[in-house]
C-alpha cells in the first residue's frame, strides 16, 4: 500500500498517524517506517509527545487554579470535585494515547538512527572520548610525575587541542578533542558526586549498601534531571533505561578511584565501601 500523502506534508501526516496509533495495522506502520517516511513519521510523533507536554503543564495550571479559586470561595467545593473528577479521566484518556505514542516512537526512532547511521556515529565517538582520555591521563601523569616529556610526548597531547571533532550542541557543531574529553570528564565526576553522597546517606556507619536500594534512591535523583529527547533518544538505541546507565557509568567511575566495589550474586548484589574518607571528599567536591 501507499500512504496517501508525501513526505513534506506533515500536516496530513500528523492527521494519518493520528488514526493509526488506535488501527494498529502492522502494514501501515511498515509503510510509516519505510525509508522514505521514516523520518517524517519521527517528527510528527515527537510533535505529538510535544502537544502533550505543553497540555499536561496547562492542565496542572488550571488546577492550581481551581484550588486557588475554591480557598478564596470564588466556586464550590462541589464544582471543584467535578471539575476534578472529570479532568481525572481525560487525563487517563491522555496518558493511555500517550503510552501509544511512546511506544511507537521507540520502534520508529531506531529505524530513524539506522537510516542516520547514528549507531555507528555513537560508537566512533566513544572510541574517540576514549582515546582522548586515555592521552590526557597519560598527560598527568608524566607532568604529576615531575618527568620532562619527549617529543612524542609533546606530539601525542598536542592531538588533544588540534584535533577537531564533532561537538555535542548540534549536527554541525565543532569542537577540540580537549574539550570533548573535559566535558565528558565533567559530567562523569557529577554523576559520581550524586553516587558518592547516595552511598553515605545509606551506608551509615555500615560498610555496605544493597544495590537495589541504591538504584531506587539514585532513581529519584536522577530521573527529573534527564530531557524527555534524551530519553527518547536513549531508548531508541534499544540499551534499556537510561537511569540505568548513568548509574552504571557513575558505578564504575567510583570502582576505577578505588572507592567502592561490587560483591555478591547479580541478583542480590552489594556495593562495599572501600574509602569513606574519598567518597565524602568527593560528595563534597565543588563542580
Amino acid at each position: 500500500m501507499a500512504l496517501p500523502y508525501e513526505p513534506d506534508d506533515d500536516h496530513a501526516a500528523d492527521r494519518f498517524v493520528n488514526n493509526a496509533l488506535r488501527s494498529r495495522d502492522p502494514e501501515v506502520w511498515r509503510q510509516l517506517a519505510s525509508e522514505a517516511y521514516v523520518e517524517q513519521t519521527d517528527r510528527v510523533l515527537l510533535g505529538m509527545l510535544d502537544r502533550i507536554a505543553v497540555d499536561r503543564a496547562h492542565r496542572k495550571a488550571e488546577r492550581d487554579t481551581a484550588r486557588a479559586r475554591l480557598s478564596a470561595g470564588e466556586i464550590s467545593r462541589a464544582d471543584h470535585d467535578r471539575d476534578l473528577a472529570e479532568e481525572g479521566e481525560r487525563t487517563k484518556k491522555t496518558a493511555h494515547f500517550e503510552a501509544l505514542v511512546r511506544e511507537q516512537h521507540r520502534l520508529i526512532a531506531s529505524q530513524v538512527r539506522r537510516l542516520r547511521g547514528d549507531d555507528v556515529r555513537d560508537e566512533l565517538m566513544s572510541l574517540v572520548i576514549a582515546l582522548g582520555a586515555a592521552i590526557d591521563t597519560h598527560r598527568a601523569a608524566v607532568l604529576g610525575e615531575g618527568a620532562e616529556p619527549t617529543e612524542a610526548d609533546r606530539a601525542l597531547w598536542a592531538r588533544l587541542t588540534t584535533l577537531d571533532v564533532p561537538g555535542t550542541t548540534g549536527a554541525t557543531s565543532r569542537t577540540s578533542l580537549e574539550a570533548l574529553v573535559e566535558q565528558h570528564t565533567a559530567q562523569q565526576d557529577d554523576h559520581g558526586r550524586t553516587l558518592a553522597a547516595i552511598i553515605l546517606d545509606l551506608a551509615g556507619d555500615a560498610t555496605s549498601v544493597a544495590r537495589a536500594d541504591l538504584l531506587d534512591v539514585w532513581k529519584k535523583k536522577v530521573a527529573p534531571t534527564l530531557t524527555p529527547e534524551e530519553k527518547a533518544d536513549f531508548a531508541a538505541k534499544g540499551k534499556g533505561s537510561l537511569v540505568t546507565e548513568r548509574l552504571r557509568k557513575a558505578m564504575g567511575v567510583l570502582e576505577r578511584r578505588g572507592l567502592v566495589a561490587r560483591s555478591g550474586a547479580q541478583g542480590d548484589q552489594r556495593l562495599d565501601v572501600l574509602d569513606r574518607a574519598g567518597l565524602v571528599d568527593l560528595a563534597a567536591a565543588r563542580p
